[in-house]
């Protein structure tokens, strides 16, 4: 298993990466949410997150809940739990609803005008299981499959996604990250969100780590480079992130506020609890404050 699971991971993720750029349209952004506060107010990286498949080996059993206010009148709610299996093995499960609130209705007038005769809602759900092992004390690799379904009005649709992911641990202070996520078949002619990416961590002291992470959305042509750093004192936590668009937004474009592309968290951990805040800056969407509840049994 070990033999052929690690190579298919390594081919996977450098094919995602240097055969980047395709362009193309696509949907459920809803796949590129952050399920918690804390990979929130991390900038989103995929090798720090609570439910990156391959950590899933590392967590104890656990249950987790999200709900997020302020951004656009809109409802933005998760669930989430981790379920070990073995001591080198562990199941994922994570739930994701996110309502756009009612819009209005319009139709043309005919004369070039439009009116508008009652409103619509639409919102995403998304289902997700995962699972992680551990092979070794150096490294772990996982798998999860996602089922997610948009409703507009009377419309719908609805999809599969895979990701995989594995995790190099290079001592006690370091790991180094890398997988694909959201790969699958298109979706009524529209591409998924997929990423590839790589990325390291790095620990200074046991309260203290600074991370950066490349990814590569292929299916739109887009790339970043994420930045987190987190520090603390006793169950208090700092936690700060940066996005850096590296194509598809000028960093110099004076209609872009580089303040949207900071994320700030702060957390209290504790043994069996941990609480959980993310602010992120959405211009004239407003502000995202995302609230985290994480029970660990």
């Amino acid at each position: 298993m070990k033999k052929i699971f690690l190579p298919l991971v390594a081919i996977l993720v450098f094919t995602s990466l240097v055969f980047a750029g395709g362009a193309g349209t696509t949907v459920f952004q809803v796949l590129n949410m952050p399920l918690s506060a804390y990979d929130a107010s991390l900038a989103n990286i995929s090798i720090l997150k609570h439910q990156n498949p391959s950590s899933i080996p590392y967590n104890p059993y656990s249950f987790g809940f999200t709900q997020v206010f302020n951004i656009a009148q809109t409802k933005y709610s998760a669930a989430y739990a981790d379920i070990p299996l073995t001591e080198n093995s562990g199941l994922g499960f994570s739930f994701l609803y996110f309502d756009y609130g009612n819009m209005p209705r319009t139709y043309s007038d005919g004369s070039g005008g439009y009116t508008e005769n009652g409103t619509f809602g639409a919102n995403d759900k998304l289902i997700s299981l995962a699972y992680g092992l551990n092979f070794n004390n150096k490294i772990s690799a996982g798998v999860a499959l996602k089922y997610v379904k948009q409703e507009i009005d009377d419309v719908s649709y609805s999809g599969f996604s895979g990701s995989v992911s594995t995790l190099f641990f290079t001592g006690k202070n370091t790991v180094i990250g890398a997988g694909i996520n959201d790969v699958g078949p298109k979706i009524k002619e529209y591409n998924l969100p997929s990423d590839g990416y790589i990325g390291i961590s790095h620990s200074v002291s046991a309260k203290t780590s600074f991370s950066a992470q490349f990814d590569a959305y292929y299916n739109d042509d887009a790339y970043d480079i994420k930045l987190a750093a987190e520090t603390g004192v006793e169950f208090l936590m700092l936690r700060f992130g940066y996005d850096l668009p590296l194509k598809k937004q000028s960093f110099f474009d004076t209609n872009t506020n580089s303040l949207n592309n900071f994320t700030f968290g702060i957390g209290f951990d504790f043994k069996a609890l941990s609480v959980d805040y993310a602010w992120l800056p959405k211009g004239d969407l407003g502000s995202m404050h995302m609230f985290s509840l994480l029970i660990r049994i």
